[in-house]
């Protein structure tokens, strides 16, 4: 599964970014029940596990852009219902 996949798996089970973002030393806040809210969680703990695991390696930097793809998407579904993110500027 690569990091996409895993991101909005992770959005249907916030368990699964949980224990990896444990893994590399963060502690992330409990998943919101919110559909929108966990959309959110999981995009902002993922900008999170980048920064904990910054690198200059291929690896890394397709982890990002994954990321990135996710984060953008996740960024206009809540535009859409009137919610926004910041800017991400991770890679």
């Amino acid at each position: 599964m690569n990091f996409y996949d895993f991101l909005w798996e992770a959005v249907r089970r916030p368990t699964l970014i949980i224990e990896y973002a444990k893994e590399v030393g963060l502690k992330p806040p409990p998943p919101p029940e919110d559909f929108y809210d966990r959309l959110e969680y999981v995009a902002r703990i993922s900008v999170l596990l980048l920064e904990a695991e910054r690198g200059d390696d291929q690896f890394w930097r397709r982890r990002c852009a994954e990321a990135k793809r996710f984060y953008l998407e996740i960024a206009a579904d809540l535009k859409e219902v009137g919610r926004n993110l910041p800017s991400f500027t991770q890679c």
